[in-house]
């Protein structure tokens, strides 16, 4: 019987450089990084779920201007609402706009770049098994803690904030803090160093953001070492992961937070 060359066969188990041995399958998805242009893709859902959520949650203010109270980096709607004078017609023209620009640029650079749509499904599901990780191993401090910034808004409006919180947090605290200070600090400090301050400082001023602002809460040493927790973890989705699955990541947590909180 002839044999298979050996450069030929597909191995089944693969050793990296630290001699960790892993099935072939498991090598194939998690040792390639998403390019950005997936990256965009696979959260633009994310996108679309906060911004017409929010068209959905939007209160009346006292002089009947429609008003915002969501997430706390999230400058873009409270602007444009406050630049529109409240009006719900601005808000949802200028966002649709935007979400077709996105949407156009990704089928428009798919024929310039690698674009990988069935990956979507794995990473929800992935990213869902990191959420429930997550609740898991925190889920009796956050009772204990009593945690609820948003208490005061309806399931539903929770959601649409946790959309919120899950894309522009990413996008601010970790492909902007984390990875931007990471950029600088790593030619200067070394790898090890580098990526450790990126680190430590933007999961500290992640979680010191909960505390700012009109939907700031309660500063207490336990709930910031929490969320300083949350951020680090997050950080390391983010860097093994990919931003993609960091953004999913949060907000299926913050999902899955405030249902059970509702429940």
């Amino acid at each position: 019987m002839a044999h298979e060359p050996e450069s030929n066969r597909t191995p089944r188990f693969w050793r990296d450089r630290q001699g960790v041995i892993m099935p072939e399958p498991v090598r194939r998805w998690f040792l390639p990084r998403i390019d950005p242009l997936t990256n965009l893709f696979l959260v633009l859902p994310v996108y679309l779920f906060y911004q017409l959520g929010v068209l959905f949650t939007l209160r009346r203010g006292p002089s009947g201007a429609y008003q915002w109270v969501g997430n706390g980096v999230d400058f873009l709607t409270g602007t444009l609402l406050s630049l529109s004078g409240g009006s719900l017609a601005v808000y949802a023209g200028v966002t649709s706009a935007v979400g077709a620009a996105l949407g156009g640029l990704t089928l428009w650079a798919r024929r310039r770049s690698k674009l990988s749509p069935r990956l979507f499904i794995p990473v929800v599901i992935e990213s869902g098994v990191y959420a429930l990780l997550m609740a898991a191993g925190v889920g009796a401090l956050v009772s204990s803690l009593g945690l609820g910034v948003l208490d005061g808004l309806s399931l539903p409006a929770q959601w649409v904030s946790s959309a919120g919180a899950g894309l522009h947090e990413e996008l601010v605290f970790r492909l902007g803090l984390f990875h931007g200070l990471a950029y600088l600090a790593v030619p200067r400090l070394g790898r090890w160093a580098g990526w450790s301050l990126a680190l430590v400082v933007s999961a500290t001023l992640f979680s010191a953001m909960h505390y700012l602002g009109p939907l700031g809460d309660r500063l207490t040493v336990e709930s910031f070492v929490f969320r300083l927790f949350l951020g680090i973890v997050l950080s390391g989705v983010y860097r093994f992961r990919g931003f993609a699955i960091a953004v999913w990541t949060h907000f299926l947590y913050d999902v899955l937070y405030f249902s059970l909180r509702a429940s």
